[in-house]
């Protein structure tokens, strides 16, 4: 007659029965399909904010590049008869011209020859208009108008703000 005992019984199971590797399986799988789509959705919202951001910073910078140069500038030349429109922007400070202008998608300065990018890579500027409005005699007034889009592709929707402002020279 055999004799078993229960430490010859413990070393006979040297695996896994496919019903055990199958219920590992099935679990894993579902833990991996909850966390990658946890995953995406965490990087579709980093998106968003990162162009949400862009797009916010840009429209602050710009507004106060915009309100600065005007606020110290001798005199206005581009536009220079009121109700007049133009997409550039020329103005005379200590004498030196300061042109603002769009290149494409991108909103420079022009300070005699030294060209300086306003807007980051992530934002593109379109729909740039500058008129100068007020009285005659008065105290030149410029309106300024723009779209700041970010470039970033997003599945939700597309993040821009738009720009529509009056800044008076001093």
């Amino acid at each position: 007659m055999k004799r078993y005992s229960l430490f010859n019984i413990q070393h006979s199971r040297h695996g896994f029965t496919l019903i055990e590797l199958s219920l590992f399986m099935g679990l894993f799988s579902i833990v991996l399909l909850v966390l990658t789509t946890v995953f995406g959705e965490l990087i579709q919202k980093q998106l968003e904010i990162q162009s949400t951001s862009a797009v916010e910073s840009d429209k602050s910078y710009i507004l106060s590049r915009l309100e600065y140069d005007i606020g110290r500038s001798d005199s206005l030349t581009i536009p220079a008869t009121l109700g007049e429109s133009s997409t550039e922007l020329e103005l005379r400070i200590d004498g030196n011209p300061y042109i603002y202008r769009l290149d494409g998608i991108v909103l420079e300065i022009d300070n005699n020859g030294e060209i300086l990018r306003l807007n980051n890579v992530r934002t593109a500027i379109s729909d740039l208009s500058f008129q100068s409005i007020g009285n005659i005699g008065g105290i030149p007034t410029i309106n300024t108008q723009m779209t700041i889009t970010s470039l970033a592709e997003e599945a939700s929707k597309i993040r821009q703000a738009t720009i529509d402002t009056t800044f008076g020279l001093r």
